[in-house]
């Protein structure tokens, strides 16, 4: 009698762990990892981009209304923590996510989905893998068939949503949810490309860590331009203090201070020794506009931009060669040039 009680018990108490998991109490964005080195998140209002985002992964033919996906909800692209571009949304429909990839399927530009316990996952785009439940759907790469059946399982573990283990208790998380634009980002610079991290270091003391360093920003596409509107700080406390003096410099716009604190980084030096950029610089009154064009480093009096504005890059995307942040991809379509905009 006592065994048979038992096993009622048993089965209740699990009846009530399956009821309390209900779709409604997992967190689709959890399927991220925590450990995730930088977070895009793509707000309803820019669904477009939000779209393009999951065709990064999965190539031409998704079709917002009809792919199952939730585009009521913020969509997210992640680095992550092995180095590789990932996407995130909240599936909708998994029966609409099926016929989605069925439709690639016969079109050739996706494999025939294979489940695995109650997921589902696919090559699509040649060489990307995305998987998917009734709660989200991850997608990562590019990957190589040899590792196809890793990272297969890779996303698997993802789409558990564990709470301990996804994105949602991390700080990278809450930090990004408080940035209400229609796009923000939150990125390690040890994930930009190596022409890009030079104006985020400004401050930063010899030999930082790039993973030390973190943008935050608001991302905006307007006539052929990407500007990122943010700044970069640091949970490292030296690095910290030295990227607030060196904002402190920026803003009282003395060109003779901020050579100090640029002559103060060795890491910057090259930037600083190159093509008369210092001799170009103590000429700059107030605040200044560094332009890169190729190899060619430019600097100069800013004339525009809000008061807000302390510092501005201006990166020409041919100079970029394929070194263009893969996190941009998505908003790149048409763009000439990417602007930094330090707040």
């Amino acid at each position: 009698m006592r065994k048979i009680l038992n096993t009622i018990l048993l089965a209740c108490f699990a009846l009530a762990a399956f009821v309390s998991c209900s779709k409604e109490d997992v967190k689709y964005y959890d399927a991220i990892p925590s450990q995730s080195k930088a977070l895009v998140r793509v707000a309803p209002e820019a669904k477009d981009r939000g779209v393009a985002a999951l065709e990064l992964f999965m190539g031409d033919g998704v079709i917002a209304d009809e792919s199952g996906v939730d585009f009521s909800v913020p969509v997210y692209l992640f680095a992550a923590p092995d180095g590789s571009l990932g996407v995130c949304a909240k599936v909708e429909d998994d029966a609409k996510v099926d016929d989605m990839l069925e439709a690639l399927a016969k079109s050739g530009k996706a494999s025939q989905p294979k489940e695995i316990k109650v997921c589902k996952y696919a090559v699509v785009n040649k060489n990307f893998l995305v998987a998917y439940n009734e709660n989200a759907l991850v997608a990562v790469g590019p990957v190589l068939a040899a590792e196809e059946s890793k990272i297969a399982k890779r996303l698997l573990k993802y789409l558990e949503c564990d709470a301990e283990r996804g994105i949602g208790s991390a700080d990278i998380f809450k930090d990004i949810e408080t940035n209400k634009s229609p796009i923000s980002l939150i990125a390690s610079v040890s994930v930009m490309p190596k022409k890009l991290v030079v104006p985020f270091l400004i401050g930063a003391p010899t030999g930082t860590n790039t993973d030390d360093v973190v943008l935050k920003a608001e991302v905006n596409v307007a006539d052929s331009v990407l500007t990122l509107k943010g700044k970069t700080t640091s949970n490292n406390l030296l690095v910290s203090q030295g990227i607030d003096n060196a904002m402190k410099k920026l803003a009282s716009g003395n060109s003779e201070e901020i050579i100090h604190v640029m002559e103060a980084n060795k890491d910057l030096q090259p930037m600083l020794n190159k093509g008369g950029f210092r001799e170009k610089l103590q000429k700059v009154e107030g605040r200044m506009l560094i332009t890169q064009n190729d190899n060619d480093v430019d600097v100069e009096t800013l004339q525009d931009g809000d008061d807000n504005t302390l510092m501005k890059v201006v990166l020409n995307l041919k100079s970029l060669d394929k070194e263009v942040l893969n996190l941009f991809e998505p908003f790149l379509g048409g763009i000439s040039r990417i602007e930094y905009e330090v707040r």
